[in-house]
């Protein structure tokens, strides 16, 4: 039984537990990051001394629930009233919270959502906030502030961008966190928002040491596209060198996107200044393997193609059991 750790926030991470899920012989643990601070969870934080970490960890849970009902059920979302904005699985994940104790109501949505050897949990369970320092010295403080720093008149991609994020209190990462990972066979860092959803699962304390520590294997999936405010202009190199400062060591295996992106649809995300990412480095780094990763949603939204990433992480968990 092999162990795996995946690493990132809510919608990339979701979709390579999608993954993962029917893998035979392994145990996952998805480790998310606890500094949300907008929607559902920013309302739970700010009126219910709610968790910054419920939309990421209830969404990474459902990735890995079989029982299609209860996956639609605990995804209803209301859209008007008092619940406006909210998801049936974030109130029931906070009532659990709240009638017993963090561990507790994890416990509890493990099994309820049928997870068998599986866990999701969140790096830490302690209050803290994240921080943005921009290049020229300015500092944003929020997850949502940083999620949407492209708004701010401060904000400029050539001479005032994000050059680093910090935790402000610094918290310890939870025992459970830093034990899935140094027990970890393969840990994979899944696509996302870099400063906003992946970075911030790396700045507990305790979480880089682990990491480069570890003697697992270590396969980073790249982004589809770049996100404004955070990676414009970004290439796969960068993607990779800022992953892997962070990391303490370097990764063995590099997922990039192959597959054709329609026109109509780049020039859809062109006018939100979104860009596929370059891949400037890939002749030269032999980590890097490209396959059709991109999909396109009803609505043209590009998301990651579990059933690809399924084969191309089947093949490199083979290859490297082998």
């Amino acid at each position: 039984m092999k162990k795996v750790v995946t690493i990132g926030g809510g919608g990339g991470h979701s979709q390579i537990l999608k993954a993962l899920k029917n893998f035979p012989d392994i145990c996952i643990t998805g480790i998310c990051p606890s500094t949300d601070s907008g929607g559902s969870t920013g309302i739970l934080q700010k009126e219910y001394e709610g968790s910054g970490y419920t939309g990421d960890l209830t969404k990474c849970i459902l990735a890995l629930c079989t029982d299609t009902i209860l996956i639609d059920a605990f995804s209803y979302r209301y859209k008007k009233g008092p619940l406006d904005l909210h998801s049936v699985k974030n109130l029931f994940f906070h009532a659990l919270e709240k009638v017993s104790s963090p561990e507790k109501a994890l416990e509890s949505m493990w099994k309820i959502c049928g997870l068998g050897c599986h866990r999701v949990i969140p790096v830490t369970s302690k209050k803290t906030q994240l921080h943005a320092s921009l290049s020229q010295g300015n500092v944003i403080a929020g997850e949502t502030a940083i999620d949407t720093v492209y708004k701010n008149p401060l904000w400029n991609a050539k001479s005032n961008f994000i050059s680093d994020v910090y935790l402000k209190p610094q918290v310890k990462a939870s025992n459970m966190a830093i034990n899935a990972i140094k027990d970890a066979d393969f840990i994979v860092i899944c696509p996302g928002d870099l400063y906003s959803s992946i970075i911030p699962v790396m700045l507990p304390t305790g979480v880089k040491t682990s990491l480069a520590d570890s003697k697992a294997v270590i396969i980073l999936i790249l982004n589809i596209m770049t996100k404004k405010g955070e990676t414009d202009n970004y290439s796969a190199g960068d993607f990779i060198r800022k992953i892997e400062n962070r990391l303490g060591r370097t990764v063995d295996h590099i997922l990039y996107n192959s597959a054709v992106i329609p026109k109509k649809i780049l020039l859809k995300y062109s006018f939100e200044q979104k860009v596929k990412l370059k891949a400037s480095e890939k002749s030269s780094d032999k980590r890097i393997k490209s396959f059709p990763i991109a999909a396109i949603s009803k609505s043209g939204q590009i998301y990651s193609n579990p059933k690809i990433i399924e084969k191309a992480l089947h093949h490199i968990i083979s290859v490297d059991n082998s």
